[in-house]
């Protein structure tokens, strides 16, 4: 099965044509691309089925016109077969969509509603998809959510201490993000270690430009740290993280800006980049933070506070089979798995330094012998976790 899936980010949008076989276990890579800062300063990467591969300047209004150029662009080669299905990752699925979902006009509707949680993320992932069952008629368009994977958190890890009858009127609860993510480490790692998913109790951090950790019991999403919004929880690149909610009050009186203003200090202006006054990019605060004090203080707090979480998670837990690191930073830091697994041993969480160094980039186990607790980097994977989900709705499978 041929299914041609599309990842929308705020100004980017990834595309990639991936066959599946072998029962939804394997794939093959047929061809796939990127549009990054999509408007007038938009470049485009992308490589077909063939081996030819673009990599130019491509300017494009909206989400919508870059999956346009990018369905014209897989058409024009001979050797890219025609898609049987087309995936798209959704951010906010809202209460409805709790599993991999053929997208119609009620769902799309779902989508629109639960777009006012999800701002920048939703409306041009839904634009993509319009654009794209425009010039596929014929292909089922599947929904994969990101907020689905934890609609398993029960109800007292996903309600807020407000009162219910506001949180109903307005449908607010904990929906958590990063479900695909989160449920690619969980299934990868039952493929390695050869147990079923639901025999695991995991905690897993995707940690990139965006953060977030869930824990996972017997193969089910029982706590996450992002909420309503994708801005609760971890410290992150250029998001605050948790903090008191009074602080969106006091700021708007003291400053004499909005409430919207001051979200949109807390998206875009804090975390790293607002702690350090340097810059959100991992890589340059730890060349920093030798001599930039700030630097440090921000690395410092970004390891604490996942440090904090996984605390937490293990008292939610219980015990764990292993802790997984995905993510840009996760996956490439091995300075900040080494900072956030360090001092742990009360919960059996210990690191061997060598591996640690050794698992950069790579699918690998850095835990030490004879801990209980397995620690692992396991590189995120969307495009096959939200192709292989498709594949088993469209087969008539169980989802995972």
């Amino acid at each position: 099965m041929k299914i041609l899936v599309f990842n929308c980010g705020s100004s980017s949008l990834k595309f990639e044509l991936i066959e599946i076989r072998d029962g939804a276990a394997g794939r093959d890579r047929l061809a796939r691309g990127v549009f990054q800062e999509i408007g007038p300063r938009a470049h485009a990467t992308m490589e077909s089925a063939d081996g030819r591969k673009c990599d130019a300047a491509a300017p494009v209004g909206s989400h919508r016109e870059a999956a346009i150029r990018a369905l014209e662009w897989l058409a024009g080669d001979a050797a890219t077969p025609r898609p049987d299905a087309i995936a798209h990752r959704i951010v906010h699925g809202g209460a409805s969509v709790s599993a991999p979902t053929l997208a119609n006009d009620a769902v799309i509707a779902e989508l629109e509603a639960a777009a006012r949680f999800a701002p920048l993320h939703n409306p041009p992932a839904i634009e993509t998809l319009k654009a794209v069952r425009e010039k596929f008629p014929g292909a089922p368009s599947v929904i994969v959510a990101d907020t689905a994977f934890h609609q398993t958190l029960p109800p007292h890890a996903r309600e807020y201490a407000i009162p219910r009858a506001i949180a109903a009127r307005h449908g607010i609860r904990r929906f958590g993000f990063h479900g695909v993510g989160h449920s690619w480490m969980l299934e990868r790692y039952a493929e390695i270690v050869q147990r079923p998913p639901a025999s695991l109790d995991l905690i897993t951090l995707q940690l990139g430009a965006g953060c977030s950790i869930a824990a996972i019991q017997a193969g089910r999403s029982i706590d996450t740290s992002m909420g309503l919004t994708p801005l609760e929880g971890l410290m992150m690149a250029t998001r605050s993280g948790d903090l008191d909610p009074a602080i969106v009050s006091y700021l708007a009186t003291a400053e004499r800006i909005s409430a919207a203003d001051v979200e949109r200090i807390l998206n875009y202006e804090s975390g790293l980049r607002g702690v350090s006054q340097l810059s959100d990019d991992m890589r340059e605060l730890e060349r920093a933070a030798p001599s930039h004090p700030d630097a440090a203080l921000a690395i410092a707090m970004f390891r604490y506070r996942a440090r904090k979480y996984i605390g937490a998670y293990m008292a939610a837990l219980g015990r764990a089979d292993a802790i997984i690191f995905g993510g840009g930073i996760g996956e490439n830091s091995a300075a900040i798995r080494a900072r956030i697994c360090a001092g742990l041993e009360t919960f059996g969480i210990a690191f061997d330094a060598a591996r640690n160094q050794a698992a950069s980039g790579r699918e690998a186990r850095f835990s030490a012998d004879g801990a209980a607790t397995e620690l692992w980097v396991v590189p995120l994977d969307e495009e096959f976790q939200i192709a292989r989900a498709t594949a088993r709705l469209l087969r008539g499978e169980a989802p995972r």
